[in-house]
């Protein structure tokens, strides 16, 4: 066995001896042509807003799922002010809309355009602000106009307690009326390749491809 083992390693050591440069200049390739990828390759840009949602009983943008349903309606994205056709399906695909907690979504845009990027998302959150809010004041203005026709008509006796529950009732109603809220602006951050991380596993790669050279007429030996 020890014989067997002394011949292997004396095969290894010939073959390193006899293929050094080629062992060597595998890794060095293998680590350049991976950084030289890496840094031709077109970086990204993420825009980023988290929001508030708004409550009102009646409004539709309430919840993160039925918000995040809206935002990816072709009715919506054809609200979207400055936005072509084909800008309206590129912004389907590529609007990330996640919830965070029940009241908050963040909504995320990448592009390989950092303004572009920016502009189209700050364009997203503005029409849906928009709606949102919209809906929060038409509920708003409908529970006022109910006040104030109760408050308005005469009653007497049991009337004026069921008056004055129904008053309360409506008053709490208009106080837990919500109106969104941009928790964070729209912001961007870079999301290029690295291009010293790709060369380090492009060196693990010539490294692993010179051992195999090394090591596989070995095992394959009869």
């Amino acid at each position: 066995m020890d014989k067997e083992m002394k011949e292997i390693t004396e095969s290894i050591w010939h073959r390193f001896k006899k293929f050094f440069i080629l062992l060597l200049l595998i890794p060095i390739l293998t680590t350049v042509i991976a950084y030289f990828i890496a840094s031709r390759e077109p970086g990204t840009s993420q825009a980023d807003a988290k929001i508030k949602l708004g409550s009102a009983e009646n409004a539709t943008l309430n919840t993160p799922d039925s918000a995040k349903e809206y935002l990816l309606s072709d009715e919506f994205l054809r609200s979207v002010k400055g936005l072509s056709k084909d800008e309206e399906k590129e912004l389907k695909e590529k609007l990330q809309v996640v919830p965070q907690t029940d009241t908050i979504i963040t909504l995320s845009l990448s592009d390989e355009n950092k303004n572009k990027a920016k502009a189209q998302l700050k364009s997203v959150v503005k029409a849906f602000m928009n709606e949102s809010g919209n809906q929060s004041e038409k509920w708003r203005t409908t529970l006022k106009d109910q006040i104030k026709k109760v408050e308005g008509t005469q009653v007497s006796g049991e009337g004026t307690i069921k008056k004055e529950e129904y008053l309360f009732d409506l008053k709490t109603r208009a106080l837990k009326i919500k109106d969104p809220k941009l928790l964070e602006k729209v912001d961007t951050t870079d999301t290029n390749a690295n291009p010293k991380r790709k060369a380090i596993l492009g060196l693990l790669v010539g490294l692993l491809l010179s051992a195999s050279l090394l090591l596989l007429p070995e095992i394959f030996k009869k």
